[in-house]
């Protein structure tokens, strides 16, 4: 049998006799996110501490996936609530927080202290909240722009009808571990107008790397005309848009995000 280390047995000792409840949580709101963490704010109700000032510090538990990340921040009064605001790095969030997550809730679990100058508490709090509670700082399609790209279009010479071509796009996974997609749509627009459909099916963005995906889509040509005029006859290349959805299979449910990205077309 493994003995518990007297430092552990304490540590385990303090946190049995801290604060265990389900803290009022009003919202979270994440972002900004980028290649290296997303920042986190979980909004709380103004009596859940008696003075929301000072500085947090612990572990923060998602899906109560094992490892915890640890984290730190401040605790700021705003009318009404009292924000608890963190960043989370990326390196930190394990697979098992993919295989746990749900698509109706956020489960959140901080273990920690709350520090007011050279006072400390320790609290274990329950943040849960569902989906609807939870929001973006910004739109999905922005912040999916800082980790991916989508490739020129060369069409070649245009036909009658339509042709075939590859959308190339390239992601950098910021996560370490391999994400399994279900599957992939997008549409190609020019001035607002639908030219092309694409779709495909299951495969795996890489773990902290760069993978290139490819999309076969079907161009129409007369709509890509139609749409294009006279400035793509005389130049060879017009500006699209390409936009559609990201399915990822979890344990718990698909999750779609969407995606929209610039893209040159040439000929």
């Amino acid at each position: 049998m493994q003995r518990l280390r007297p430092k552990a047995f304490c540590g385990a000792l303090v946190f049995a006799a801290a604060q265990t409840w389900a803290a009022p949580v009003q919202s979270i709101r994440i972002g900004p996110i980028d290649a290296a963490k997303a920042d986190v704010t979980m909004v709380l109700a103004a009596n859940t501490v008696k003075k929301c000032a000072g500085q947090f510090r612990g572990q923060l538990l998602f899906y109560e996936a094992t490892p915890a990340v640890s984290v730190s921040g401040t605790l700021k009064s705003v009318p009404g609530t009292c924000e608890m605001a963190t960043s989370v790095p990326w390196s930190g969030l394990s697979e098992q927080v993919f295989r746990n997550a749900r698509a109706d809730a956020l489960q959140v679990r901080f273990r920690g202290e709350l520090i007011d100058g050279k006072v400390a508490r320790k609290v274990n709090w329950a943040l849960s909240t569902q989906m609807a509670n939870v929001s973006l700082t910004e739109p999905i399609r922005d912040t999916i722009k800082r980790f991916a790209k989508a490739t020129d279009l060369h069409l070649g010479s245009i036909g009658l009808k339509d042709s075939i071509v590859n959308a190339d796009i390239n992601v950098q996974s910021p996560l370490a571990f391999e994400l399994r997609v279900l599957r992939a749509t997008c549409e190609l627009q020019v001035h607002g107008t639908v030219v092309a459909t694409g779709a495909k099916e299951s495969f795996v963005v890489a773990a902290g790397r760069a993978t290139q995906i490819s999309i076969p889509v079907t161009i129409n040509h007369k709509a890509l005309l139609t749409a294009a005029g006279n400035v793509f006859a005389q130049m060879g290349k017009i500006e699209g848009k390409l936009t559609g959805l990201v399915r990822l299979r979890l344990p718990a449910g698909d999750v779609d995000f969407p995606v929209e990205f610039p893209v040159l077309l040439k000929f």
